[in-house]
């Protein structure tokens, strides 16, 4: 806490306390004559010039209306020098993460390997669910096939979010596996968001096999704008071009520094979101708030009280003439 003067200089009207006092001191001639009958001392002369306590007691009450000005004086300086007390908080700020989950609906993920007769699809939509409820970070949807498709911007609504992943079926879009296009269309719903940190979670279980962007260079435009992707492989190898679609895969996690997940079985899934969940945390800043609280208006009712008292004075007995 410090206490700081916005106009520090009208503290100079302090130098006119020497010349305010000698021009108000009591006794100074000012041009008003007082005539006294036969010559008698006034009363107030007389209590002034008592002896003992009495005598002092009525000195300096006498210097009373001087002062109440030299304070009113002071006190409207200090008032007009704006003082103000400033307070500094470090206060924490927790960022939350933009996050975009991009989930497969090509055929494929009919396919009944992920252990208890479970599809695909019902798997990564069950752990995708347990994972939105976990978190509470903005998160947006993108599904693909054959084409990519952002279903849903971001939002800090994990209801909506949850909503939209359980209507997920497979043949809503043509079917394929669009990775780059999951790609740009998950860099899209990050790319303006506000967040320091910016995820995709893609869950698919097919290589790239549309013609067009190839994911490489999806992968560096995503990097581009701050997004870090989490690739994760699901299912079975049966039949798959495993080797193509890990090398796609790792390559985009490697291009935006991220890590390539593979899952077998739902258990490994669960696993590899736990694992995603602990490396996607929120960051943590210091904000520094500063709080200030004038206090002019104080000393101004001071110095307009005593200025007002001072000037009732001047009717009293122990007013300065005139």
């Amino acid at each position: 806490m410090t206490v700081t003067l916005v106009s520090a200089e009208w503290l100079g009207l302090l130098l006119l306390l020497p010349l305010l006092a000698w021009w108000l001191r009591p006794g100074r001639r000012r041009g008003v004559v007082v005539a006294q009958a036969g010559g008698a001392p006034s009363a107030r002369t007389a209590l002034r010039d008592t002896a003992g306590a009495a005598g002092f007691l009525w000195g300096g009450l006498e210097l009373l209306p001087l002062l109440l000005r030299l304070g009113a004086l002071v006190a409207l300086a200090i008032a007009l020098a704006r003082p103000q007390v400033v307070r500094t908080f470090d206060e924490p700020r927790v960022e939350g993460v933009g996050i975009a989950l991009a989930l497969d609906l090509s055929t494929s993920m009919w396919a009944e390997d992920m252990g208890a007769r479970r599809s695909r699809l019902d798997v990564a939509k069950t752990t995708a669910l347990t994972f939105i409820d976990a978190r509470t970070d903005d998160i947006g949807l993108v599904t693909f096939a054959g084409e990519a498709f952002a279903r849903l911007p971001l939002t800090h609504d994990g209801h909506v979010v949850k909503d939209a992943v359980e209507q997920l079926e497979v043949g809503l879009l043509t079917d394929g596996t669009d990775i780059a296009g999951a790609i740009a269309a998950g860099a899209g719903l990050l790319d303006d968001s506000p967040h320091g940190s910016k995820v995709l979670i893609l869950v698919t279980d097919g290589a790239h096999n549309k013609a067009g962007v190839m994911p490489d260079l999806a992968a560096r435009a995503a990097a581009a704008v701050g997004v870090t992707i989490y690739p994760v492989a699901i299912g079975q190898e049966m039949g798959r071009d495993t080797r193509t679609m890990e090398t796609v895969l790792t390559q985009a996690a490697r291009i935006t520094g991220g890590r390539y997940f593979k899952a077998t079985d739902a258990e490994a899934l669960e696993e590899i979101y736990a694992e995603i969940d602990r490396l996607v945390q929120p960051s943590v800043e210091t904000v520094q708030r500063i709080e200030t609280t004038p206090y002019a208006w104080i000393f101004a009712l001071v110095g307009l009280a005593l200025a007002a008292l001072a000037a009732a004075m001047r009717a009293s007995p122990l007013g300065v003439l005139p």
